[in-house]
């Protein structure tokens, strides 16, 4: 546990103090919906580096620790909250209204650290209503990328794994056991990783590259759980795509989705991913969804705008409940039998462990569809530690290396 005595809070708890520029001052200017006063920096504070001022350095948060830590502080995160919820009472005026362009800039940068670090909290809440759900970049590459990368991918493995033994053997509940001494990685961790090893290997990102990578590993790990085409893809001496539209190019495609720089790169990395075998135009159609949906999630951008590009874009009917999906769902491992489903999970979900429980609680392709919600959940909650420490207690340690050096390889671009 981290102590709060670590960090140098006190520095903040002075600042608001002062008499005429301190916290009730600031909580005063908020609800009457305009800033006056000089106060920014200790009310809401943003990551150190972000700005040049004395004032910035001093009161900039230093790590994801420290910023853990002023959340648990009794004062602190209790005004912070306090004043946020605030906000959200201001009715009829934007943030540059209230607090003018530069400071409404470091409010979308204090609130994105928060959320980082104290989910599902009011910060989310002032994020979507003020800010359309955009995060600030800067936060998220400094705190956001660098601390949480391992755990983004990773979270399609967990999925991956958690669902393996609910595939042949489905429950129709979100009751149910997360490991069981049957739970293991299959092909879609193993392919998953193929795909994150062929990004990191081949600089040109060509199908041959692809190809290799996905036979070299597949092969290694032969009872993982293939489908007949595809394990005689595996074999083949120059393999050719078959034309599926088979969900198989959606569960692999996430590494695309943490690995890409703009959406051009998406689309055309994920239609690589999925046509070396599921050239299909819904197997590209499926692949290229998992693979934006992942991206926008880790670019910050809200649940509402995922949902509105990926139905604008790819044509899935994304405005269904789980709920009402689950009664007739059935095994299918189509693409456009699942990653609609898996994209809805993942939109319902209010943390990651909830995400995984609502894609396998519909039957089905339980691992995969669990390994495609797994993917974006983890860019948008933490998943809990005992859930990633056993997810890598199941995976060997050469699928573990290659999952560890892909986040190395994403953090040094």
């Amino acid at each position: 546990m981290i102590e709060v005595s670590q960090f140098d809070l006190d520095r903040f708890v002075r600042a608001q103090g002062y008499q005429h520029v301190g916290y009730a001052d600031a909580l005063k200017e908020v609800k009457e919906g305009c800033k006056r006063g000089h106060w920014i920096w200790y009310v809401f504070p943003q990551m150190r580096g972000l700005g040049l001022s004395d004032y910035s350095e001093f009161y900039g948060i230093g790590s994801v620790d420290e910023a853990r830590a002023y959340m648990r502080h009794p004062v602190l995160g209790m005004r912070l909250r306090e004043i946020s919820e605030a906000l959200l009472e201001v009715r009829d005026r934007s943030m540059n209204d209230i607090f003018g362009g530069i400071d409404a800039m470091k409010v979308k940068s204090c609130m994105t650290l928060f959320d980082l670090v104290a989910p599902h909290d009011v910060f989310e809440r002032v994020l979507e209503e003020f800010y359309r759900g955009e995060r600030c970049q800067l936060t998220l590459k400094r705190f956001g990328t660098t601390d949480c990368s391992n755990v983004r991918m990773l979270g399609a493995l967990v999925g991956d794994i958690v669902g393996s033994v609910y595939e042949f053997h489905n429950t129709k509940s979100v009751d149910f056991e997360l490991f069981t001494p049957e739970s293991t990685f299959t092909d879609d961790s193993v392919m998953t990783l193929a795909v994150a090893k062929w990004l990191m290997e081949d600089e040109c990102h060509s199908m041959q590259g692809l190809v290799e990578c996905m036979q070299e590993l597949g092969r290694r790990y032969p009872n993982a759980g293939y489908g007949g085409r595809f394990r005689s893809w595996l074999a083949a001496y120059e393999p050719l795509p078959y034309n599926s539209w088979g969900n198989g190019s959606g569960m692999r495609v996430s590494p695309v989705g943490l690995y890409a720089k703009t959406m051009d790169e998406v689309l055309a990395l994920a239609a690589v991913t999925a046509a070396v075998t599921h050239n299909h135009p819904e197997g590209v159609k499926g692949a290229q969804a998992i693979a934006a949906s992942v991206f926008l999630c880790k670019e910050g951008l809200s649940k509402e705008q995922i949902q509105y590009y990926v139905e604008r874009m790819f044509g899935y009917r994304l405005r269904r409940k789980i709920e009402d999906i689950r009664p007739s769902y059935s095994f299918d491992v189509s693409c456009q039998g699942s990653v609609p489903e898996a994209i809805i999970a993942f939109m319902e979900g209010n943390d990651f462990e909830e995400v995984i429980r609502l894609a396998i609680s519909l039957g089905g392709d339980s691992d995969t569809i669990g390994c495609m919600a797994g993917a974006m959940a983890a860019c948008k909650y933490p998943i809990p530690d005992w859930m990633a420490e056993r997810c890598d207690e199941i995976l060997t340690n050469d699928l573990r290396k290659i999952k560890d050096d892909f986040m190395k390889f994403l953090d040094e671009r």
